[in-house]
């Protein structure tokens, strides 16, 4: 080695290790980089630097620049050197006495042998950390264990050959009498030999579980002492193995929630220790619910969470404490276990709760309220009254953090059930807007949010307070604070859709004032306000309609889209949000904006979120070289909107958009495969009504059911689903999150709605394969939070799996109404899967009072399904289904096959069990609303129902037989009435 350039580096290096200013660090990095760091000399000069200088800051430094070299460097180091320098290394760091610098030296020698293992070179390595690892000396099994921890970084797949070995040294190491740090490292390199052992390998796994208590122990100690990050360290491996498919924890996973409680509970505690400890609880109800479930310890974690929620909060909102991760707790099991085993333990708790002398107990009650709603929403609509006289309670409390607390659950219940809280304004209204004169501003922003989500579904309820509320929203918006404005100006705009034409006194001063916000240019709090104005103008203008708002049109636009050009993510999702809207209100007029949208669209679907954490030259485990990357979720939420606003673009401009259809699609295309689950969610939608579109501008006659297609589709549109199925298909074989697989199949049910059969006749195996797995519970959606050994059972669904399980079922009914007689040998597979999910039959019974008759049709075929299929006695049922179809079936008209489908339903009852039926009273009714005449797959129950009864129960179908012949006569003579083969012999010969 030249002297001369060993002692140039090394002097560049302790100047830079000791360098206090940013110009210095600067121009000796471009030196380094320019003079030294270009050939490979700079490899065996680096490690005389890290093993022989006597400033440890030194020797660290030279050890991180010497690490990341290696890669690029070593291959052409010559052999007799490269063995120096793998003798050299070891030897220097059983001398080090730095822990960074000996951490540094073991991370140099991760990667020389990630180099030279697989070339079946420096064999004596593994020998050697043995060696160590078994060492009396403390600093070496330290240093065996460290290594070999760095090494499964860069060659875990070599390691994993010798797993048998390893289990016997670490199941030693983990109980080293004499080192807490030997203890702790063998875990984290557990926790890294965790990962590669396979859901089959019995013996690995059973190895591996054997250690567990031993782990659980080292974590134990590091509490005790309260070593935190030792501690932090240990939960991290815990949280990392919870996620692997391979079952290593789930024989202690009772224990270690057990664990993890007490020290969660513990307010003697460190909070952060607390936090971690509450934390793996967060993990385990996320990933092991199976195995929770199994063990029927939900209620008593939501028994454990709500004290915690009881004690304090920091000041600052972005801050963790035990509280708040208790809170999540509580919403993780709300969202993944049946809402009947987690909600009425949380209002149990509620209720005491709000008796308490104590206000932080009340506090709690309301916060645990507000989050444990959004996985309960169906469960608790039939309770809203009562639910709401709590809030009340809260709202009137006499301690503003309970006040404060019941109006952010006023606010997650009106988001989740808008118009059932609406219905309660009265007892509402007068307590939420006297708190927004509250003297506590904190008080004043969360009930301008309450009050924002209230409005919206009010209706012409809003009208009697509408000029008393005006008054104060356009205070809020002139003198209150910064980011209450927001909040205030979005309230405006839920009044106005609310109050629709009686907004118009308003109109002119609200429009005025949110031009002026949409012009403000400042720090984020004043962006905030442009943005929310931005969206919030198009609400306005959807309310008063166009002809009113066509004044302001090109302003309004213009400020827009001058926002989509701020650096500013949020003024870009506002304007898209605009865009979209007055797209929808303005439709062919608003095609003239365009080509100055569009390419904004463009530039946010193309833009990279992967973003590189810093480097720190500090930190040794750092390598610019090898950088982990950060995700940007604020431009993930832009794609999402843009990708929503794109969609309504196409719609509402049709031709119009056309030149950019090419270009947009394959970038929503891509958008399938996204990180975010709502981005994926908003594609898929976009890339749908993509599809819709294009079949619009065509100008179709109606799509006729049945297979072979009778009416082709055009090729616009038959190019457009080319391009979409198989991409959607391709993400739904290994889409993990339920609400996406969710909107898929409504999305794939409405398609099939508007387009018909073509739209899916290529791709039908791999739908139908793909919701049958739902069926069975096989989808992966359903099984990553599941072992193969655990089952849950119909009746205990969560809410998100009946949500899932109902969309799934629709679909299947929509293909059976666009396919025909085609899709009856399919729809025998389905029905018993159907019809077996207990849990779905008051889903269906809900869903015929519902208001819109596209789900009361897929309803009464669901409740018809079910008594088909079902595998108990569902003759009980029978007259609350009968009454509840009752509106139905005497509609005049026949909305989205509603009263067809409950023809059929009445049809399956009677063949399940006509003497459970009140022929006199059902007979009339359901006579007059045949013959079928929209959904014909129908027929086939009603007629061979028809025929049952004439078999078997002629003498109470007589006194009926005027009024039924003529619907048989004109029933057998419509070519598209269909007949079982025995029904139809029946029929012909009467």
């Amino acid at each position: 080695m030249d002297p001369q350039f060993i002692g140039t580096l090394q002097g560049l290096l302790e100047k830079l290790a000791f360098a206090s200013n940013t110009e210095t660090i600067r121009s000796v990095t471009a030196t380094l980089s320019q003079q030294f760091y270009t050939t490979a000399a700079c490899i065996p000069a680096l490690l005389s630097i890290a093993k022989d200088n006597e400033q440890w800051q030194v020797r660290q430094l030279a050890s991180v620049e010497l690490r990341k070299r290696i890669p690029k460097y070593w291959e052409e180091v010559d052999e007799s050197v490269q063995q120096q320098m793998r003798e050299a290394i070891l030897a220097a760091i059983v001398e080090e006495t730095n822990d960074l610098a000996r951490h540094g030296l073991a991370r140099v020698i991760s990667s020389m042998a990630k180099c030279d293992l697989p070339n079946q070179k420096w064999g004596d390595l593994i020998q050697f950390l043995y060696k160590c690892c078994q060492s009396p000396t403390t600093a070496h099994r330290e240093i065996g264990v460290y290594v070999l921890d760095s090494l499964f970084e860069t060659i875990s797949d070599m390691l994993s050959a010798h797993m048998q070995h390893l289990f016997e040294l670490f199941s030693s190491l983990i109980n080293d009498p004499e080192s807490l740090i030997v203890r702790v490292t063998t875990l984290e390199a557990l926790g890294k030999m965790a990962e590669c052992i396979e859901p089959d390998n019995r013996s690995a796994i059973s190895m591996f579980q054997s250690l567990v208590p031993s782990m659980v122990q080292v974590l134990q100690k590091c509490l005790e002492i309260n070593e935190e990050d030792s501690a932090s360290r240990c939960f991290e491996v815990f949280n990392g193995i919870m996620v692997l498919d391979t079952p290593l924890l789930n024989r202690y996973i009772g224990d270690l929630i057990e664990f993890s409680i007490n020290v969660g509970s513990n307010p003697a505690l460190d909070d952060n220790l607390r936090i971690m400890a509450l934390n793996f609880i967060v993990w385990a109800a996320s990933y092991k619910r199976g195995r929770l479930q199994k063990l029927k310890i939900v209620k008593p974690l939501v028994d454990k969470m709500m004290p915690i929620t009881a004690q304090e909060d920091p000041v600052d909102d972005d801050d963790d404490s035990p509280s708040r991760v208790a809170l999540r707790v509580l919403n993780v099991l709300s969202t993944s276990f049946p809402p009947q085993q987690v909600f009425p333990a949380v209002v149990a708790h509620v209720l005491q709760y709000m008796q308490n002398t104590d206000p932080m107990f009340r506090k709690g009650a309301m916060l645990s309220l507000a989050i444990t709603i959004e996985g309960s929403v169906d469960y608790i609509r039939p309770q809203i009254g009562d639910i709401v006289t709590l809030v009340c309670a809260g709202l009137s409390d006499s301690d503003g953090l309970v006040r404060r607390a019941a109006c952010m659950a006023l606010g997650c219940i009106a988001d989740e059930l808008d118009e059932e809280v609406a219905q309660y304004h009265e007892k509402l209204m007068p307590l939420i807007f006297s708190m927004t004169s509250d003297s506590n501003p904190t008080i004043v922003k969360y009930a301008t949010n309450a009050l924002d989500c209230i409005l919206e579904s009010m209706g012409d309820a809003i009208l009697g307070y509408l000029p008393q509320l005006m008054e104060r929203l356009v205070a809020l918006l002139e003198t209150g604070p910064a980011d209450v404005k927001p909040i205030a100006l979005s309230a405006i705009g839920s009044a106005a859709h609310s109050s629709s034409e009686a907004f118009a006194p308003y109109f002119g001063e609200v429009v005025a004032r949110i031009k002026q916000a949409m012009s403000l240019m400042g720090e984020d709090d004043v962006l905030a306000l442009r943005g929310v104005a931005t969206d919030t103008i198009s609400t306005v203008a959807e309310a008063a309609g166009k002809e009113a708002f066509r004044p302001h049109l090109d302003e309004c636009t213009h400020l827009a889209l001058q926002g989509m050009e701020v650096d500013s993510t949020t003024l870009r999702e506002s304007a898209y949000c605009y865009v979209g809207v007055m797209s929808r209100v303005y439709e062919g007029e608003f095609a003239k904006y365009l080509s100055f949208i569009v390419p904004q669209i463009l530039k946010t679907l193309r833009m990279d979120e992967t973003v590189p954490f810093e480097y720190d030259d500090e930190d040794p485990d750092m390598d610019e070289d090898e950088l982990p990357f950060n995700f940007n979720t604020a431009i993930s939420d832009e794609k999402e909107v843009a990708a929503d606003a794109v969609g309504q673009l196409f719609a509402s401009t049709g031709t119009a958009f056309l030149p950019y259809v090419e270009e947009v699609a394959a970038e929503l295309v891509k958008l399938l495969g996204h990180f975010s689950d709502t981005a994926r969610k908003a594609a898929t939608v976009a890339l749908f009504t993509f599809i819709r579109t294009f079949n619009k501008i065509a100008s179709p006659e109606p799509w006729m059911p049945g297979v072979p297609l009778r009416k082709p589709l055009d090729e616009n549109t038959q190019s457009m689903i080319r391009l979409v199925l198989p991409s959607v298909l391709e993400m739904w074989e290994e889409e993990e999150d339920k609400m996406v697989v969710t909107q898929l199949c409504t999305e794939l049910r409405l398609i099939m709605k508007d387009v018909g059969p073509g739209v899916t006749i290529d791709y039908a195996d791999g739908i139908l394969q793909q919701l049958l797995a739902i069926f069975e519970k096989k989808a992966p959606c359903q099984t990553i939070d599941f072992e193969e050994d655990e089952e849950v059972e119909e009746d205990e669904l969560a809410e998100l799996d009946s949500l899932l399980i109902c969309a799934a079922a629709d679909c299947v009914a929509e293909f059976a109404s666009v396919f025909g007689d085609a899709f009856e040998p399919v729809m025998d597979t389905f029905l018993p899967h159907i019809a077996g999910y207990a849990a779905l039959f008051p889903v269906f019974m809900g869903g015929l009072q519902d208001k819109h008759a596209e789900i009361q049709s897929n309803a009464a075929f669901g409740v018809g399904a079910f008594v088909e299929s079902a595998t108990i006695d569902a003759s009980a049922y029978f007259s609350d289904i009968l009454k509840a179809l009752y509106p139905l079936i005497q509609m005049e008209k026949n909305p989205n096959n509603a009263r067809d489908n409950a023809a059929g339903c009445v049809a399956r009852l009677i063949l399940e069990n006509a003497d459970a039926v009140p022929l006199s009273e059902v007979l009339p009714v359901w006579i007059a609303a045949l013959p079928i005449s929209g959904d014909h797959l129908e027929d086939l129950p009603v007629y061979d129902a028809v025929c049952h009864l004439l078999k078997n129960k002629r003498s109470e179908v007589e006194p009926f037989y005027s009024t039924l012949m003529p619907v048989l006569k004109q029933a057998m003579a419509d070519p598209d009435t269909l007949l079982s083969e025995e029904s139809k012999q029946y029929l012909s010969s009467l």
